[in-house]
């Protein structure tokens, strides 16, 4: 198996089971037939994501207007924030330094972090119309990113 492996640079799969190699063959038969469309995806401008309107950016004028939709985008590119809660948020705060001076109202680190949890959010329209809080996850990790000025912190850490 080692010569097959480093001098041949044929790879061995050994299975324990029928079973478990049943679901090895429809994994990698998966990753064969996607793999044309992944080719596709790589050849954008940004790759990671797909919408038109990300891809031409925002005009910001000399008045200022465009500034709002920028701050939208920036909440956007965290980890697991929807197009729906950064309108929220944005909405709630229309831009980052009145973000900031909210935080500096706060009493306490545990309010700061808490501040945005129960912006509701509101998905969809009509009958499938749902609403739901931004949560003190969410929440938590726009207040380190807004105030933090440690480089290195890492703001997808759920603990």
């Amino acid at each position: 198996l080692v010569d097959l492996q480093l001098n041949r640079q044929i790879h061995v799969t050994l299975f324990e089971s029928w079973k478990s190699f049943g679901e090895f063959v429809a994994a990698y038969t998966k990753a064969v037939a996607e793999a044309p469309y992944k080719r596709e995806q790589a050849k954008t401008e940004f790759p990671f994501y797909l919408e038109k309107e990300w891809r031409g950016g925002v005009k910001v004028d000399h008045s200022g207007k465009g500034l709002f939709q920028v701050w939208k985008r920036q909440i956007q590119q965290f980890n697991r924030i929807s197009l729906e809660t950064a309108e929220a948020i944005a909405s709630a705060y229309p831009a980052p330094q009145l973000l900031i001076q909210a935080y500096k109202t706060c009493s306490s680190e545990q309010e700061r972090e808490n501040m945005l949890a129960n912006i509701i959010v509101h998905r969809g329209d009509g009958v499938t119309a749902t609403s739901r809080r931004v949560g003190p996850d969410i929440s938590r990790r726009i207040y380190l990113q807004m105030t933090s000025h440690d480089p290195d912190l890492y703001l997808d850490f759920t603990g």
